[in-house]
């Protein structure tokens, strides 16, 4: 078989694993409804692909290439969750590709094919694929900046231009390579060590140019747009300060919600800082602080960052990788814990080993293993730095692919040697680290924790599967009952589906559990108010009135249509009247201020108010019918019927205001307009009960008694049935009083 026929077998048979994640990955509810880091990246690329290609007004919160490279592929077609995911498929078939002719290129042609095909079917390369996250493309530009140094050293100086510019498009990826980028100068340095000074120095220099010019025009929008200095992404602080500081394992733990935003806004509520950069500067500055005043804390945590690095469980962040395996079959095959956590669990102690068997056969005074060496140790001290997951240390596994390899392949050679020393050695370095890299790798948990589940109930309600969500919601709380939104959202679920009872249960354990909750009263005010339970709906607006920064004017809105409700009429006007005092613009408010003046018998202000609101909306409707009504009562008719008149000219089935008006024409003797108004009534609800009582009574006086007796027998059946049904709805209402319970 020839090169290219095994090259294309390779390519082939890597898209085709990827495809067939995809393709399995379709069951998951996660594959249409991407999540944290993944939603914030399709919604800047749907926003793009719709012609919003400047972003939102800020400097870039992280780095840009990624959603910019997912906006193209949105434009060209149209925004969707499976192009995407074939296009990384095809992304991480071209890899494997890379990973072979590096591996050429440093080791041998054999190593280069052992990586590659370890590549193939590498569980977490197959998973990454299939998220809209930046790894796929990252470590594709990764490689491309490695093979472009080994290609650009052996030509003229110019060459080293695009190896720059490649390592700053991948920092624009995924920012940690550009700790790489000096680490890259110097290697250039200690290559041409034996030039003169000046020549020496140009390369790096040239390099270092590519660099800058991918790396400037981000640099320069960000300081355009928001007047900021912003190298790249503004997230480089409070990152650094999640994986260092006193409390790294409850910081690192944060999921996105209001904790979230608790720990993201601590320099504009605890500085007064509000420029991203001055921001992430505020983080850098907590986490330093920590490193001066707990010098030893801080080297532990180092360690043990370097332990998790090098552990081989997949550590989720936003996503969990163990849990994707029940919807994928090879997933389950590629991707698993049991005692050894597979893939890296074994590949890990493999690279090792390897890279220990390079250097004692001298292989670091070759440039080009020197290279990887540099760039894995490089990569890994940025990730150490900050803090571990697998998305994060998935780029440096393509090169532990080609050391594993090389590893696997100098215990072969020394095997066929017959150097049984040297092996027992090597082979021991494997077997220590297989217990150190799997040391505490845990139980693999297919089921998800408590997080994924949340997740899973939050994903479930939006995609309005109710039923579905209540049960992801009770799992989380099961396996964490600190997971405040989850126990939140259930109450909300609970409530939507009219099971008020257990709404309002789960509501007050949620306001037992986090008392400082507002919108928790206000939600299970809500509930009360839905259950006509008052006095409980009262309370629970009366107190959040007292909280700090509370909606006063929704919350007495609230309390005064539920002092309405209550029969509490003086105290609903109270209400009103402030919630006036604060809106006073309100139409609405002002609208139910009046009803209950008119209820309480104070007509003056009743309609002063209704005046006003006329004043400056003319169109209501409904309005000029309650002022009509007082008008009639204050003995101005003429006014009263302007109003009716005016009404019904604005709305024509208004009926309503069509029913006082012929009840006016009937006073003043109008028989003819009357039976106008309540025939146009009758043409709309033929069986309006007062209308058919007034048609009867207008054609009895107007000496039609057939006409008359047959309207008023349909007055009195329509009567019958609307006092049956209405004798129905309250008997009703009485057992489902009782099957409530009683209120407490």
């Amino acid at each position: 078989m020839g090169q290219i026929t095994k090259l294309a077998s390779v390519w082939a048979a890597a898209f085709a694993a990827r495809l067939l994640y995809v393709v399995q990955s379709q069951q998951s509810p996660f594959y249409d409804f991407p999540l944290v880091d993944a939603k914030t990246y399709v919604q800047a690329a749907t926003a793009m692909a719709l012609g919003h290609w400047g972003g939102d007004g800020q400097p870039f919160w992280q780095p840009p290439l990624y959603p910019h490279f997912l906006g193209v592929l949105f434009a060209l077609v149209e925004p969707g969750f499976t192009l995407p995911r074939l296009v990384q498929a095809a992304l991480g078939a071209t890899t494997c590709l890379l990973i072979y002719w590096l591996g050429r290129r440093v080791f041998s042609s054999t190593v280069a094919w052992c990586a590659a095909c370890l590549a193939v079917f590498y569980g977490p390369f197959i998973f990454f694929a299939g998220e809209f996250l930046p790894p796929a493309l990252a470590i594709l530009l990764n490689l491309l900046v490695l093979l472009g140094l080994l290609w650009a050293v052996e030509g003229p100086v110019r060459r080293l231009f695009l190896p720059g510019l490649l390592l700053g498009l991948s920092a624009l990826c995924v920012a940690n390579i550009l700790l790489f980028a000096p680490v890259a100068a110097g290697w250039l340095l200690y290559l041409c060590r034996d030039l003169p000074a000046r020549q020496r120095l140009l390369r790096p220099a040239v390099l270092l140019l590519g660099v800058v010019l991918a790396v400037a025009p981000v640099t320069l929008r960000n300081y355009l747009v928001g007047d900021d200095l912003v190298l790249v992404s503004s997230n480089a602080g409070l990152n650094f300060y999640i994986g260092n500081n006193a409390q790294y394992h409850e910081t690192v733990a944060i999921q996105p919600g209001p904790a979230w935003l608790d720990l993201t806004s601590r320099p504009r509520v605890e500085a007064g800082v509000t420029k991203p950069s001055a921001q992430s500067r505020f983080f850098f500055a907590q986490s330093w602080d920590f490193i001066r005043n707990q010098p030893a804390a801080f080297l532990k945590l180092q360690f043990y960052k370097l332990y998790l690095f090098w552990n081989g469980d997949e550590i989720g962040r936003n996503q969990e990788l163990y849990f994707a395996r029940q919807y994928s079959s090879l997933l389950q095959i590629l991707l698993w814990k049991y005692g050894l956590a597979f893939p890296f669990g074994l590949l890990a102690p493999l690279a090792l080993t390897g890279f220990a068997l390079g250097w004692r056969r001298g292989m670091l005074r070759r440039p080009e293993f020197l290279l990887l060496g540099l760039f894995a140790a490089t990569y890994m001290l940025s990730v150490v730095t900050f803090f571990i997951s697998a998305r994060y240390r998935l780029p440096v596994v393509a090169l532990l692919l080609l050391f594993a390899a090389y590893g696997g392949w100098e215990l072969y050679r020394l095997w066929r040697q017959r150097a049984y020393g040297d092996l027992l050695a090597g082979c021991s370095a494997v077997l220590v680290l297989l217990v150190v890299c799997n040391w505490g790798v845990g139980a693999m948990d297919m089921d998800g924790d408590a997080q994924t589940h949340y997740r899973l109930g939050y994903v479930y309600e939006k995609k309005g599967l109710p039923i579905n969500a209540i049960t992801a919601y009770h799992k989380a709380l099961e396996l964490d009952p600190d997971i405040k939104w989850a126990r939140f959202n259930l109450a909300s679920q609970y409530a939507r589906r009219g099971e008020y009872g257990r709404a309002i249960a789960v509501y007050r354990d949620f306001i037992r559990r986090f008392p400082d909750v507002e919108r928790a009263r206000l939600a299970l005010g809500n509930v009360y108010l839905q259950t006509r339970r008052y006095p409980e709906a009262i309370g629970e607006y009366r107190r959040l009135l007292t909280a700090p920064g509370a909606d006063s004017a929704d919350l007495q809105g609230r309390l005064g249509y539920a002092y309405t409700q209550a029969g509490r009429l003086e105290e609903a006007v109270e209400a009103y009247g402030a919630l006036i005092a604060v809106k006073p613009d309100s139409l609405q408010a002002r609208f139910q201020w009046g009803q209950l003046h008119e209820t309480l018998e104070h007509p003056d202000i009743a309609r002063s108010e209704y005046e006003k609101i006329l004043a400056a909306d003319p169109s209501q409707t409904a309005v000029r019918h309650r002022l009509a009504r007082l008008l009639f009562f204050a003995d101005e008719p003429q006014m009263a019927r302007a109003h009716l008149e005016q009404a019904i000219a604005l709305d024509p089935q208004a009926v309503d205001a069509r029913l006082l008006l012929a009840t006016q024409y009937i006073v003043e003797r109008r028989a003819a307009e009357a039976m106008e108004q309540v025939q146009a009534i009758l043409a709309m609800q033929p069986e309006h009960q007062q209308a058919n009582r007034l048609v009867g009574h207008l054609y009895m006086a107007q000496g039609d008694t057939i006409k008359g007796v047959e309207y008023l027998d349909r007055f009195t059946e329509y009567y019958r049935e609307g006092r049956s049904a209405e004798l129905f709805k309250q008997l009703k209402q009485q057992w489902d009083d009782k099957l409530q319970g009683p209120q407490h």
